[in-house]
């Protein structure tokens, strides 16, 4: 677990050095935004529409105009973020673990469930 952990902060900070935003900011972009988003649109693949797209962008737009202070309200999420995940200590879990399972390896399975539904369908021939 401490691997993957390890792993997936170098690449957060890869890419918050190399897009200007902080490690924070980044995190709640891709998790709060960028992989919803994602699922989002692979939902509205399989279900062949674009309305699901439309009004999470529309959400997504709308907080981000309304958010005063982008880095100070993804400072806050991502302590909140972090509270959540730490709640998991006490079924015996820890951070880095918590942070794993959560974060990662739930996101891969729904990723593969999606995407095998959005272009692996079976034919009825």
């Amino acid at each position: 677990m401490q691997t993957i952990f390890d792993y997936t902060y170098q690449l957060l900070m890869i890419i918050a050095n190399f897009t200007g935003f902080t490690y924070k900011e980044i995190n709640i972009i891709i998790w709060f935004i960028i992989i919803p988003l994602s699922w989002i649109v692979l939902l509205d693949k399989i279900y062949k529409q674009r309305k699901l797209t439309i009004i999470f962008l529309l959400f997504i737009i709308a907080s981000l105009l309304l958010i005063p202070n982008f880095t100070r309200f993804c400072d806050w999420l991502f302590q909140q973020s972090v509270n959540f995940l730490n709640l998991f200590n006490s079924a015996g879990s820890n951070y880095v673990a918590s942070s794993v399972i959560i974060c990662v390896l739930i996101p891969i399975i729904i990723y593969v469930i999606l995407i095998r539904k959005a272009f692996f369908k079976k034919s009825n021939n």
